[in-house]
C-alpha cells in the first residue's frame, strides 16, 4: 500500500507508517513547563489517533487518495475508520550531509477534524535524530526551535504553530537544520511553492 508518487519519481512512505510517525507524541522530551503541558495533550490525541491509524494497515484499509498536485506539494485524504485524516506533504529538495541522501526528508501539514486537530506541522527525517538538542526550522529571518524523537520532529512550542504557518504560507523557502544521533549537523531544504494550494484542499476536504 504505498502512496502515489511525487512527480520526481520518488515514493513517499506507506500511508500506515506515514500517519504513526505524523500522529506519534514526543514523549520523555526535556521541554519548558507550558510546552511540556501542550505536548502532553497533543500526546492524548495522538495516541488513539495513532491507533486508529494502525487498525486500517492491518485491515488492508485506509488507502490514501491524492487530491490535488501543486507545486512541490501534494495533497491527500485518508479515511481511518469513522475518522478522516487530510494532509498536505513535501519532500526536501536537498539534503546535507551528502551520505543522507538516499533517505527522504518530508513535512506535513496535517488535519484530524475528529480530535479538533488543524494543520499540525511535522517532519519525518527517516535517519535518527539527537533528542537533547534543540532542532531549528528557518523561513526568512523567523526561527522556530524544534524538538525530536527517534526519526520525527515536531515545534517545541505547540502555541507558535499558527505563526509556523503564517510564515510558511508567506515564504519562499524552509531549512530545517538538525543534529542526527551521531552528533552531526544536518540540513533539509523544502520548497514552499504550491504550500498553500495543497494546504487549503487538505483543510476543505477534513471539513
Amino acid at each position: 500500500m504505498i502512496i502515489t508518487s511525487f512527480r520526481s519519481g520518488v515514493t513517499a512512505l506507506p500511508l500506515p507508517t506515514v500517519l504513526l510517525a505524523v500522529l506519534a507524541g514526543c514523549a520523555g522530551l526535556a521541554l519548558s513547563p507550558m510546552a511540556a503541558m501542550a505536548q502532553q495533550k497533543a500526546q492524548q490525541k495522538a495516541r488513539p489517533a495513532a491507533a486508529a491509524a494502525a487498525a486500517p494497515a492491518a485491515a488492508g484499509q485506509g488507502q490514501a487518495i491524492l487530491l490535488e498536485t501543486a507545486g512541490k506539494w501534494q495533497a491527500f485524504s485518508s479515511q481511518q475508520g469513522r475518522a478522516k485524516v487530510c494532509y498536505a506533504l513535501s519532500k526536501a529538495e536537498s539534503r546535507l550531509p551528502a551520505n543522507l541522501k538516499d533517505v527522504e526528508g518530508l513535512l506535513f501539514v496535517a488535519t484530524r477534524p475528529t480530535e479538533g486537530v488543524r494543520n499540525e506541522i511535522s517532519f519525518v527525517l527517516n535517519f535518527d535524530l539527537k533528542e537533547d538538542v534543540e532542532h531549528q526550522a528557518i523561513i526568512g529571518t523567523e526561527r522556530f526551535a524544534l524538538v525530536a524523537k527517534g526519526q520525527n520532529m515536531w515545534l517545541k512550542n505547540p502555541a507558535e504553530e499558527p505563526r509556523m504557518l503564517d510564515s510558511l504560507r508567506k515564504g519562499s523557502a524552509l531549512e530545517i537544520k538538525g543534529t542526527s544521533k551521531r552528533g552531526n549537523p544536518t540540513a533539509d531544504k523544502y520548497s514552499l511553492a504550491g504550500m498553500n494550494q495543497a494546504v487549503k484542499r487538505a483543510e476543505d476536504a477534513c471539513k
